[in-house]
């Protein structure tokens, strides 16, 4: 099979399965936002794939369950803060390989909590009311990246034919 079909089928199915643990798997928060576990296969199959289909698998999949799930407010902020994020996590991996893992996660983890502490103290203009959201974001991190951590040996074997 093609390289690039698979690679397109591997961003595919990725992208469902951001946008599906991240609409399905959530635990509301304060701020009328929710706890996910998206973040997981974001950084997941951000590991193996390059910058260009990550920041599609990471953006559009979380933003797509952001205006799917009745938070559309969040979905062009989401779509940048995501695909940031997986873009981030592919170039580190792509560059070093496995050898950075924790840092290309916790790396992503900062992104994603200052991108979205910075898009809602612009969207509630109030700085307090984003901060509160931090703590949650921090967890939702720390879990998408143990996640990832304890996935990514089987994910990384099973995708190392299609590179070739």
């Amino acid at each position: 099979m093609n390289k690039n079909i698979k690679e397109i089928t591997l961003t595919g199915l990725a992208t469902a399965l951001v946008f599906v643990t991240t609409m399905y798997i959530k635990v509301p928060n304060n701020l009328g936002g929710y706890f996910n576990l998206g973040d997981s296969m974001l950084m997941l199959f951000s590991s193996v794939l390059n910058p260009f289909y990550a920041f599609v698998v990471g953006g559009i999949g979380s933003a797509l369950a952001d205006v799917i799930g009745g938070y559309a407010q969040y979905a062009i902020p989401t779509l940048i803060i995501k695909g940031i994020e997986a873009v981030f996590v592919s170039i580190l991996f792509m560059k070093f390989g496995n050898k950075i893992k924790w840092v290309a996660y916790v790396g992503a983890t900062i992104i994603m909590v200052s991108g979205y502490f910075l898009a809602e103290w612009v969207m509630y203009a109030d700085a307090l009311v984003s901060l509160s959201a931090v703590p949650a974001n921090v967890i939702q991190g720390i879990a998408g990246a143990i996640i990832a951590l304890v996935l990514l040996k089987k994910v990384s074997q099973l995708t190392e034919n299609y590179r070739k």
